[in-house]
């Protein structure tokens, strides 16, 4: 006979049968087959976390740098951090140079054009002694001593300027410069079209700057039709 937990038994006349052989065989069979074919549950638990310890273990094996192969690589990375910061010095020394130059271009500038308000302010009181003296002249020989001081002051004046930087613009017989002439007329004239033939009040530059335009008659065609006559 087979007990309960599967193992041959003598039955109570303590003989074992031929059927509880055949029995026996059949589960042996079975459990070997069954073995065979299909792993008990759980039996791969543990596979999964011995493979993170190999990953693990190779990594920190490949990561076992010799001394000289730790440094090689400190070495470079250091330097390429060192060409980083280099070039970033660079750049900003450059944005230094342009800065200071812009800075030193506007002190100039401030110094060379300080006196353009002023200076343009005082070329009414210059017109108005220019016009005197063009007056006087046209009266001949009265008031010939007012006429020599006003001349003189007028002469002074005009050094003054050109002291600072002032300069008359040419204009009469110059060829019309939108640049540096204003227009105020056009008059039939013998003379080549667009040249100036008048001046009414003059230009003046500041250094290389405009101060004011000279104020100028410019020359037209004799008979030229207007557009759409």
């Amino acid at each position: 006979m087979i007990n309960k937990n599967g193992e041959f038994c003598q039955d109570e006349q303590g003989v074992i049968t031929l059927e509880d052989k055949d029995l026996q065989k059949e589960k042996n069979d079975s459990a070997r087959a069954e073995g065979s074919e299909v792993k008990p549950a759980g039996s791969d638990n543990g596979a999964a976390p011995d493979i993170i310890k190999e990953g693990e273990a190779a990594a920190e094996k490949k990561e076992q740098l010799s001394p000289e192969e730790q440094l090689r690589r400190q070495l470079a990375e250091k330097t390429k951090e060192a060409a980083e910061f280099f070039d970033k010095w660079l750049r900003l020394r450059a944005e230094f140079e342009n800065f200071k130059k812009r800075m030193q271009k506007e002190k100039a500038d401030l110094l060379k054009f300080g006196n353009e308000s002023l200076l343009r302010a005082l070329l009414p009181v210059l017109d108005n002694l220019t016009r005197a003296l063009d007056h006087g002249k046209e009266k001949g020989g009265q008031a010939s001593s007012l006429l020599e001081g006003v001349e003189l002051i007028h002469k002074q004046f005009i050094n003054i300027l050109e002291k600072f930087g002032v300069k008359p613009i040419s204009a009469v017989g110059e060829l019309f410069d939108p640049e540096k002439h204003e227009a105020i007329a056009q008059e039939e004239s013998d003379q080549e079209p667009n040249k100036v033939i008048g001046e009414v009040e003059k230009g003046y530059l500041y250094h290389e700057r405009l101060l004011r335009p000279a104020k100028v008659i410019v020359a037209k065609p004799k008979g030229e039709k207007r557009e759409g006559a």
